[in-house]
């Protein structure tokens, strides 16, 4: 089973968070995990942003039955992994390393990413300003992906 995670990376009390706000994605599978926190180094991405880029990107991908390669590059970050189509039903997630994380189902996937981005835009959607350039993009990006797999 794929565990799919988003966080906002920790802000100070009088920060307010924005379009440019970090965090981290982690993903962990059968084989392995990936995730742009680590103790030595910081990878934290423009968390909002980026999950556009994740949204709009994995519904483009699903749909698309000539692309068999997705590569998601987490924005302001070096955290990426890789998407590749095995057959119709399955895909295998790997690390930029090549190193398989998992093979799953495209559903496990898209219910997977819905679980964690609802989770985290209930935390975190009345911080975001209505000002902020990236609500209206991260909110069209999310009803784009329900509308897309009827969730």
């Amino acid at each position: 089973m794929l565990i799919f995670k988003i966080e906002l990376e920790q802000i100070e009390f009088e920060e307010e968070i924005d379009s440019y706000s970090r965090g981290h994605i982690s993903v962990q599978g059968k084989h392995g995990i990936i995730f742009s926190k680590l103790s030595n180094k910081n990878h934290s991405m423009m968390i909002f942003i980026s999950l556009c880029d994740l949204l709009d990107g994995v519904r483009l991908f699903l749909i698309n039955p000539i692309k068999n390669r997705y590569h998601f590059v987490g924005v302001g970050s070096s955290f990426q992994f890789f998407l590749v189509k095995k057959g119709y039903s399955n895909l295998i997630l790997t690390s930029v390393k090549n190193e398989i994380i998992d093979e799953i189902p495209r559903l496990e996937l898209i219910e997977d990413i819905w679980k964690e981005i609802k989770s985290f835009m209930l935390k975190y959607d009345d911080s975001l300003n209505e000002k902020e350039i990236v609500k209206n993009d991260l909110t069209i990006s999310i009803e784009e992906f329900k509308k897309q797999f009827n969730l």
